[in-house]
């Protein structure tokens, strides 16, 4: 029995969660939304660190808690075709899949939860937030806040082996350059970031690809 770890964003779903939210908040300020797109690409193409990328972001709007909730919610219907059916298949199999994503939790567990995957093992970033249920800062005492690498070092050695990483960003071929990873498959049905492709890493274009890859591996 193995360990599958997916990323989130652009990999069980079709879309950037976070900059789906400011994609909302900004309409019709074209030149906010050019600098997020650059932003994001920078975080993921390795340019600029997560850290960076993310508070940049954040800096640009007024993020509400519950407004990431709901989209939580609605990302259920962004879910990669083929990945629920896959999940489960996992699931029957007793292998562990996890989530590890730079993506606000809020928005994570809603999906994580329609596909059966414990709340233990869903990791992404961590906030603070007014009475009001406004962004305030950063949760410094997350290890996801800084990097996916620094949050996921604390979770390896839960990890049973072979250990098997999916994602579509340097922040997540990060986790088997460290050796936290035996496997790693770059996903590629949504975006391909040329930076995590340049690293030789085996390409999956879809959930039946990575179907077919985890049957010889699991």
């Amino acid at each position: 029995m193995g360990t599958v770890v997916f990323d989130f964003d652009s990999t069980l779903v079709s879309c950037e969660s976070l900059e789906r939210h400011l994609a909302e908040i900004l309409v019709g300020k074209e030149d906010c939304l050019l600098r997020v797109d650059a932003l994001t690409r920078a975080g993921m193409d390795g340019v600029m660190s997560f850290r960076d990328s993310l508070e940049q972001r954040l800096a640009l709007v007024e993020v509400k808690r519950a407004a990431l909730v709901e989209l939580g919610e609605k990302l259920w219907d962004e879910l990669s075709a083929g990945a629920s059916e896959l999940v489960t298949e996992l699931h029957a199999r007793e292998h562990q899949v996890w989530i590890l994503s730079g993506a606000f939790r809020e928005c994570l567990l809603p999906v994580a939860r329609k596909l059966g995957i414990p709340q233990a093992r869903v990791h992404g970033i961590r906030a603070h937030w007014d009475e009001a249920g406004t962004f305030v800062a950063l949760d410094d005492g997350d290890p996801f806040s800084r990097s996916k690498l620094a949050g996921a070092k604390r979770l390896g050695r839960d990890w049973r082996q072979p250990r098997i990483g999916v994602g579509d960003g340097m922040t997540d071929y990060a986790l088997f350059e460290d050796d936290l990873l035996d496997y790693f498959f770059v996903y590629t049905e949504h975006v391909r970031r040329e930076a995590v492709l340049a690293k030789g890493v085996d390409e999956v274009d879809g959930m039946p690809a990575l179907r077919r890859r985890l049957e010889e591996l699991l």
